[in-house]
């Protein structure tokens, strides 16, 4: 399993540098399988004057995965104590 942080080349607007920067975490067991998770990190941004800024990205999509599988787990959690029970 490895982490990579990746950054394309800037796109140039009137002056500014704009560069996406993702994040990708890598699970490759064997040659045949493997699996790439991408996730958006931020965008950094030079200005003319050459001041440089970091903007994060907030990935809503993957807060509401992760509440949605550990909603999915609690229920599992909860349907094994009731039925257990009887």
């Amino acid at each position: 399993m490895t982490l990579q942080d990746s950054s394309r080349a800037p796109v140039k607007w009137r002056g500014y540098e704009i560069s996406p920067v993702a994040q990708a975490v890598r699970i490759e067991p064997s040659p045949q399988f493997g699996m790439i998770w991408n996730r958006p990190v931020g965008v950094r941004i030079q200005t003319p004057q050459g001041e440089k800024q970091f903007l994060p990205v907030y990935d809503l999509t993957r807060l509401i995965q992760i509440i949605i599988v550990l909603s999915g787990l609690l229920l599992f959690f909860f349907l094994k104590v009731i039925y257990k029970r009887s």
